[in-house]
């Protein structure tokens, strides 16, 4: 018996295959994984106290879930959530994956295998709607939503087993949060960008992005299921971190609060914005990595107090889409987010 989720990209969006033709580029074991219709009933009552009549409604399927990350199948999900991509083939079985932000409002579908012990769902056209990542003192995670076309069942004969993929090569190694580091960016003389890390200890970070899919646009008459791909709106993307407010941070985090360095009250009409990195760096394989920029961010500090407790201090902000990054090719590309993942995984496309 197998619970878990698995996915492969789609060829063609929501092509209904068998499951002896899906080939999953990978399958996990997860925590939380659950998909379901969403076609509630529809029912009328006729002037009656009662409802005296029902019929099948629209069906906007929609699932989520939840899962450690590792530097291998964190391909498929920035392929996922991101509409620009692009692969160098690099040394010593390394390949180069370069994911931003663009303007395309078609992002790549999938194809994936739910299990529940016995009962197989084979689910088509899932693309990914929003994405969270998590880390804070043990392994990040990532919550995916996603929502998809159609789906086929299947249940297990008595003697029959669930028949997983290959592991990918060093995919049993999770992100640790000692693997990650944060940096803020300020701008030199030359407009380049200089890191330095924040002044005290980050305790968590989390990244929130939503793609804001239209799913009721691809319903129409002929069909309760959706009939084409959903067309991804506006991209949102929230970042939080979190510190001690204590003397290695006062001077950053009343930046912060009042939108101006060195400020002691709050500016008239300014805010602070800052570029941030996050860099992950597996320990065990250190020619792995991957490295997220936000070029933009506006950034907002909050604090609080409560008894004798250290002081805890949080950094939101969200991004802007005018930075600019630099990809491997030299290019400059304005985005509002730029990865760059140095793995074993081959192209996806």
């Amino acid at each position: 018996m197998a619970r878990g989720f698995g996915i492969c990209q789609e060829e063609t969006y929501a092509n209904v295959l068998t499951f002896d033709d899906i080939e999953l580029d990978w399958f996990q074991k997860m925590s939380e994984v659950n998909f379901e219709l969403g076609d509630e009933a529809e029912t009328d009552d006729g002037g009656s106290r009662s409802d005296v009549i029902a019929w099948a409604g629209a069906a906007k399927p929609s699932g989520s879930t939840s899962a450690a990350v590792d530097l291998q199948r964190i391909t498929w999900y920035l392929r996922g959530f991101l509409d620009q991509y692009i692969q160098t083939a690099g040394e010593d079985d390394l390949n180069v994956h370069e994911f931003y932000g663009g303007e395309k409002h078609e992002l790549p579908s999938f194809c994936g295998i739910a299990a529940y012990d016995d009962l197989k769902l084979a689910i088509f056209g899932l693309i990914i709607d929003s994405l969270k990542l998590e880390v804070s003192d043990s392994s990040m995670t990532a919550n995916a939503d996603w929502l998809y076309a159609t789906e086929i069942a299947e249940i297990l004969g008595i003697n029959e087993e669930f028949i997983e993929p290959a592991e990918l090569e060093d995919s049993q190694i999770p992100i640790r949060f000692y693997d990650a580091n944060l940096y803020l960016g300020t701008y030199d003389s030359s407009n380049e960008i200089v890191w330095e890390k924040p002044g005290s200890v980050q305790t968590s970070f989390s990244f929130e992005g939503n793609n804001n899919h239209d799913q009721d646009g691809t319903l129409g008459l002929g069909s309760r299921f959706p009939q084409e791909k959903p067309q991804a709106a506006k991209r949102n993307i929230n970042l939080s971190l979190a510190t001690t407010l204590n003397r290695r941070s006062y001077r950053s985090i009343l930046d912060a609060r009042y939108g101006v360095v060195n400020a002691s009250s709050p500016d008239r009409c300014r805010i602070l914005k800052v570029p941030l990195k996050l860099e992950i760096v597996q320990c065990e394989n250190p020619n792995q990595k991957l490295v997220i920029i936000f070029p933009e961010c506006t950034l907002k500090a909050e604090f609080d107090l409560k008894g004798a407790d250290r002081v805890e201090a949080t950094l939101n902000l969200q991004t802007l889409g005018n930075g600019q990054v630099k990809l491997n090719n030299n290019t400059i590309v304005q985005t509002d987010i730029y990865c760059k993942l140095i793995n074993k995984v081959g192209t996806l496309e």
